[in-house]
């Protein structure tokens, strides 16, 4: 796989994982404001602080019938995020003789023992993300949330 393949499966598996967060965002301000409330979300739901750990609970505390598959899937999506946001360091062996050519291995932190696959993890997301985008949306909507094109 090449740097440019890579690059482009960051940009989208990213950009797919905000879209995600901003629909829970609106999921969390339609079920304590009754609408999209642009002031508690940029206040708050984007401050830096406001991780999607607590975002993900109090998701799962507003949403009684979460469809637990659901939950491990935007987990998981969220794991895979985590893997094309943060692992980018390339490993070389001792002793190579380093070109401008050369490409390190990037390991994987959970399991430094192997590389990290960045093209099948991209397949596993995006073979995943419409379901779970499509979920949350439909529980936007059941919360009253509308969507104007």
């Amino acid at each position: 796989m090449t740097d440019t393949n890579t690059s482009m499966y960051r940009s989208e598996v990213i950009e797919k994982a905000i879209n995600i967060e901003w629909i829970i965002n609106s999921i969390i301000s339609q079920h304590y404001f009754n609408r999209v409330d642009m002031k508690f979300l940029l206040d708050f739901l984007y401050d830096e602080y406001c991780s999607f750990a607590l975002k993900r609970r109090v998701l799962l505390k507003i949403v009684n019938d979460f469809d637990p598959k659901m939950e491990s899937h935007l987990n998981r999506l969220m794991n895979i995020r985590n893997y094309f946001a943060h692992c980018n360091q390339e490993i070389f062996d001792a002793g190579e003789t380093l070109t401008q050519e050369s490409k390190g291995k990037i390991l994987d932190p959970k399991k430094p023992e192997r590389e990290i696959d960045f093209e099948k993890l991209h397949k596993e997301f995006i073979s995943i993300e419409t379901l779970v985008s499509k979920y949350l949306f439909e529980i936007y909507q059941r919360k009253g949330g509308q969507f104007d094109k």
